[in-house]
């Protein structure tokens, strides 16, 4: 959104382990009787004694998955016991007595544990099964003939099942009723726990969080604190999560505010040279994120790769206060820039500047955002993110050229202010034909503050429950605080209302 460059970030997420199997090792053979004595004569030479079969390697632990119910294979055979070699005949002696047979081998393993169940995710799918029953462990080979004959080796221990895929629990709600509440991110465990229960308590079922590379970078949002870092969003989206509410997590790829006037890159990024280089590092930093928010029990449900990308991503160099700088100081060499335009500029940007990547480029940045998401969890849902509320022809466009890049998203969401994006007629004209020219894809406001229930109304009406919720950007007015107590004001019954006309949905 156009704003005078506040402060935001948004980020959270967990996954769950699997407990290995146990197994049993193969019994061991039983040793052969000794050759019967040599008649007159000499004694026969006793055979050599057979070697001791190889034991079996233990089976390998089951990985974790949600929703798997799987048993481990069984233990490999253990390897025979050579025959010893028989004892030679005495003169007129007579031949010793067999050994006895060696035992069975081992019993098969035991089955892997069951995979515990994966944790909250819109639509998320049902953990594969894991691998079925081990064979048994082969016996042991017998003993061998005359005397000594060795004991038949153990069979090996059965492998541990492995555990099915994670899967992600489905929402108990198809209306997102959210609020970006980053601003609360400073506020102690206790403070922001009485908020969310305040939230829930008039219709909030969704909190957006945002998230920045670096605050504390030269050009950074917090250089103090660091907040709204990702380990700021893993704190704050746990506790959403904990309050059985749906997180959003809004990927700025910046140090800082990232918006259509601003979109810096963040500093320890500024020395890579291609943009094959830039999008490795989108795609690592997102996969470290995710994993990161998945692991301290913020798993979101959905992720923004982008805040309100509408000129790109990754475009300008920035001073201190996070501003791009002036002329063509102020964008970098490799960009995602589908045009140059930075809010300190206004207009065009002088000349000699470094040309706009355009499509190509910021087709390889948000592939690889989002592969990043996928590659640690296929059920987190992908959103794009503009601020063309009342531009129906400018969103069109982005979302036909980055369908034609192949960059998959499940979600799109415009920012919606009355002082930049028109009024709710505006806001409905264009997620009505977008909804009607692509029926596959979901909708929702991402930002919004006044006008609450047209907002929503909009929203919430449109087609074959193509809307999937909005976001009241950093709703102060809803609530007061006292010390760690929020109460809400006279404007929050507009929720109240809306809880009960959409608890279809709720």
């Amino acid at each position: 959104m156009k704003r005078a460059y506040l402060l935001l970030v948004a980020t959270a997420s967990f996954a769950c382990a699997g407990s290995p199997a146990s197994t049993g090792p193969g019994g061991g053979g039983t040793t052969g009787g000794p050759g019967a004595a040599g008649t007159t004569g000499g004694a026969g030479t006793t055979g050599a004694a057979g070697t001791t079969g190889t034991s079996g390697a233990t089976g390998t632990a089951g990985a974790t998955g949600t929703g798997g119910t799987t048993t481990g294979t069984a233990g490999t055979t253990g390897t025979a016991g050579t025959t010893g070699t028989a004892g030679t005949t005495g003169t007129a002696g007579i031949t010793g007595t067999a050994g006895s047979t060696g035992s069975g081998g081992t019993t098969a393993g035991r089955g892997g544990a069951t995979g515990a169940a994966g944790t909250g995710g819109r639509g998320g799918t049902t953990g594969t099964g894991g691998t079925t029953t081990g064979t048994a462990g082969t016996t042991g080979s017998a003993g061998t003939t005359g005397s000594g004959g060795t004991t038949g080796s153990a069979g090996t221990t059965g492998s541990a099942g492995t555990t099915g895929a994670a899967g992600a629990t489905t929402l108990p709600f198809s209306y997102d009723i959210g609020a970006d509440i980053s601003d609360q991110e400073t506020q102690p465990d206790a403070t922001r726990a009485n908020l969310l229960t305040l939230m829930k308590a008039h219709g909030f079922n969704y909190v957006r969080l945002r998230t920045f590379v670096d605050p504390k970078a030269a050009d950074g949002y917090d250089k103090t604190n660091g907040y709204d870092d990702i380990t700021h969003t893993v704190s704050f989206g746990k506790q959403v999560k904990d309050a059985g509410m749906g997180l959003l997590v809004d990927f700025h790829y910046s140090d800082n505010w990232a918006d259509p006037g601003k979109q810096c890159v963040p500093v320890a990024w500024q020395s890579l040279t291609t943009i094959g280089d830039l999008a490795t590092t989108v795609h690592d930093y997102t996969k470290s994120a995710i994993t990161s928010l998945i692991a301290g029990g913020a798993r979101p449900d959905m992720v923004q790769i982008g805040n309100e990308e509408t000129p790109g991503i990754l475009i300008h160099l920035c001073d201190s206060g996070g501003l791009p700088k002036a002329g063509i100081a102020g964008y970098n060499a490799v960009n995602g820039a589908l045009y140059l335009y930075s809010s300190t500029d206004k207009g065009a940007p002088p000349a000699g500047g470094p040309p706009a990547g355009g499509w190509t480029n910021l087709g390889m940045l948000l592939n690889a955002a989002a592969k990043g998401v996928k590659d640690v969890d296929t059920g987190i849902k992908i959103s794009l993110h503009l601020d063309r509320g009342n531009d129906l022809a400018s969103s069109k466009s982005f979302i036909q050229n980055a369908t034609s890049k192949g960059v998959p998203f499940d979600a799109f969401g415009e920012s919606c202010y009355t002082n930049t994006q028109g009024q709710p007629s505006d806001w409905q004209n264009t997620f009505t034909m977008l909804a009607s020219a692509y029926p596959n894809l979901k909708f929702f406001i991402a930002e919004y503050s006044d006008n609450q229930r047209p907002a929503n109304d909009v929203i919430f009406n449109l087609p074959n429950q193509q809307g999937i919720g909005t976001f009241n950007w950093q709703p102060t007015n809803l609530w007061t605080r006292n010390g760690s107590t929020y109460t809400a004001t006279s404007t929050m019954s507009i929720y109240d209302q809306m809880k009960t006309d959409y608890a279809s949905r709720l």
